[in-house]
């Protein structure tokens, strides 16, 4: 017996990519607008989106994107609530000592009932010496925010949620 091939309408593309990639990749083209500042290992994300934003990239729903770069992380997490206040679907990148400098707007942003998307490089908070490696700690910084948090497995999984929320 032959083996039969399935042929789909949109089959996809593989393509390696790391998860900030992932995120962006998703983000342009779903969401309307972001307000971040630049913090390891969220840094590519930023960078990504303001570049897009930069080319006039459209995305699905047919606007261009908008970026807004403050001049730190609680402005940063301000400019995205006020984003999303205006009716727009908008996106924050941070991780790290960023999303514990963002705390008291992200109590604000629940309380409003805003929606956003805060895309954070889960690292560990720098205690006695600089640490921009993998941890939870900003996680733990969220957690009793009202957020709700969804963790990726993967830069697959990332691309899936990035969509699905």
């Amino acid at each position: 017996m032959a083996s039969e091939t399935k042929k789909f309408k949109y089959p996809g593309q593989r393509v390696a990519m790391d998860g900030n990639t992932a995120a962006i990749m998703c983000e342009r083209e779903s969401t309307d607008a972001a307000g971040a500042y630049p913090i390891t290992p969220s840094t590519q994300m930023g960078e990504y989106w303001a570049e897009n934003a930069a080319k006039g990239h459209i995305n699905i729903s047919g606007r261009p994107l908008i970026f807004i770069e403050p001049e730190g992380e609680h402005a940063a997490a301000a400019v995205t609530a006020g984003l999303s206040m205006t009716g727009l679907r908008a996106a924050n990148f941070s991780s790290g000592q960023g999303i514990a400098y963002m705390h008291e707007s992200l109590y604000a942003a629940v309380g409003k009932r805003l929606t956003y998307v805060l895309n954070m490089g889960a690292r560990a908070m720098t205690k006695a010496t600089l640490n921009v490696h993998a941890g939870h700690d900003d996680y733990h910084a969220v957690d009793d925010t009202g957020f709700f948090q969804l963790f990726a497995k993967n830069a697959q999984h990332v691309a899936d949620l990035n969509i699905i929320s």
